[in-house]
């Protein structure tokens, strides 16, 4: 029976700790980027909007914090992180950034990334990436993914860049090219949500990784308050319940 009031004494305690920071509250930039990546961002009535967003409110309410919302370019972004431009790059595993000049620090995970590989619906589902090969492949230019991209290059995968992931399924849509590489949430968000899309399906599976916040190393402190709040959002359900507002279950880390 003392469960729950224990329970209950010690989520207060937590939320006191993180409120203690903010007598000295700053603001800091977090990059999205821009040509919208629903459900993580996008703008709605001319204002930001979505997963990332509703994130941040709810570690600005925990540690007192503003967060500014920064668009840019993939390419962009890299490099106004790099110059310490951009405080905060939100849903980034770590491997991702391996060959930047400032790799950042990292919070503690909070979600899982699936990066899959789209195609119309006359796509077969493979376990193969030499199924690919001498196809065309969409990617979003600066994205990154690892060991499969030992498939891309001269006889294997053509791969054709462009600015966003809405550019490369309007291409799809348009038998411009044959598969694009996406994360499984923004493909889930634009077939549910676009008819045009609705027929398109995930025949590949790239990868399944966790996702953290990259700051950068010199805000060692903004992480500390970052691996608190998520900590607590996470015991909380509140992370939970941002995905599944958006029509995505995430799995438990």
């Amino acid at each position: 029976m003392r469960e729950k009031p224990l329970k209950l004494v010690r989520c207060v305690l937590v939320v006191l700790v993180l409120l203690s920071a903010s007598v000295q509250a700053e603001r800091f930039s977090v990059l999205v980027y821009h040509g919208a990546n629903p459900p993580y961002n996008y703008l709605e009535k001319g204002e930001q909007a979505g997963i990332f967003k509703d994130i941040f409110d709810r570690i600005g309410e925990l540690t007192g914090h503003e967060f500014e919302f920064v668009l840019l370019s993939v390419a962009r972004g890299h490099k106004s992180f790099e110059s310490g431009e951009i405080d905060i790059e939100p849903g980034v595993n770590p491997s991702w950034r391996q060959s930047s000049r400032v790799p950042g620090i990292y919070s503690i995970d909070y979600a899982f990334s699936r990066e899959v590989v789209l195609g119309r619906k006359e796509a077969s589902l493979t376990q193969q990436p030499k199924s690919f090969y001498g196809k065309v492949m969409g990617r979003v230019r600066g994205y990154r993914y690892g060991s499969f991209e030992r498939h891309f290059g001269p006889g294997k995968i053509a791969v054709y860049d462009n600015i966003s992931e809405r550019e490369l399924l309007v291409q799809l849509a348009h038998t411009r090219l044959d598969y694009i590489m996406i994360g499984d949430v923004t493909a889930a968000y634009y077939i549910a949500n676009y008819p045009a899309y609705g027929g398109f399906k995930e025949v590949y599976e790239i990868s399944k990784l966790p996702v953290s916040m990259r700051i950068q190393p010199k805000r060692a402190e903004l992480k500390r308050e970052i691996d608190q709040a998520l900590r607590h959002m996470l015991e909380q359900g509140d992370i939970t319940q941002i995905y599944h507002k958006y029509g995505i279950t995430m799995p438990p880390l």
